[in-house]
């Protein structure tokens, strides 16, 4: 995975990266949250946009978007509006390929409670969600406790690993055997109880 280069100054806050960047243009400050968060903005993307390529090109064009927006935007809580920002960037893209390419994209990625649906707005959420909360409750507690802290609060591979003394590669194996775990299980349970 690509990375910026790190400054002596990571120890800075985000809000104090966050008003170098936005009050005095300090393209350095945005590089260093950018490089706080990569992981996070490379895990959101490769979830949505499957494969690793893409999810570098994703992040990358999201990285210039933020020299953008960033700019446009009251920001209280950095973390929290990335998130919403990478999400949203990557639905945009897979909605624009299905109408232009009639991508076939598979709604049973999810990133937060609310985004259960997030693709195909049609789609029932009733059909899911109960779907989703046995499969939850069918995973190990490894990946229970690692897909929770991912995809419903937001924490970064190294976040998760910090705070359960982990390897980040054992916490990354456990969010993508979680994933892989509970589309299956969602797949078998909406197969048995016939929805399509």
């Amino acid at each position: 995975m690509f990375r910026f280069l790190r400054s002596p100054k990571q120890e800075e806050s985000d809000e104090v990266l966050l008003a170098r960047f936005q009050q005095e243009e300090d393209a350095t400050a945005l590089a260093m949250l950018f490089d706080r968060y990569l992981e996070l903005i490379y895990g959101l993307c490769l979830q949505y946009l499957k494969t690793g390529t893409r999810a570098e090109d994703a992040s990358m064009a999201i990285y210039a978007e933020l020299q953008e927006k960033l700019g446009q935007h009251e920001v209280r809580n950095f973390k929290n509006w990335l998130y919403t920002f990478v999400r949203n960037h990557c639905l945009m893209q897979l909605r624009k390929e299905k109408k232009d390419l009639s991508v076939n994209i598979d709604p049973a990625f999810m990133h937060s409670a609310e985004d259960w649906h997030p693709i195909e707005e049609e789609q029932e959420e009733d059909s899911r969600q109960p779907a989703l909360e046995y499969c939850l409750g069918q995973l190990n507690e490894q990946q229970k406790t690692c897909v929770h802290l991912f995809y419903y609060e937001g924490h970064s591979y190294k976040e998760i690993a910090e705070m359960r003394q982990e390897e980040v590669g054992r916490v990354r194996s456990n969010i993508q055997n979680g994933r892989r775990n509970l589309k299956n299980c969602i797949e078998e349970q909406q197969a048995r109880n016939g929805v399509v």
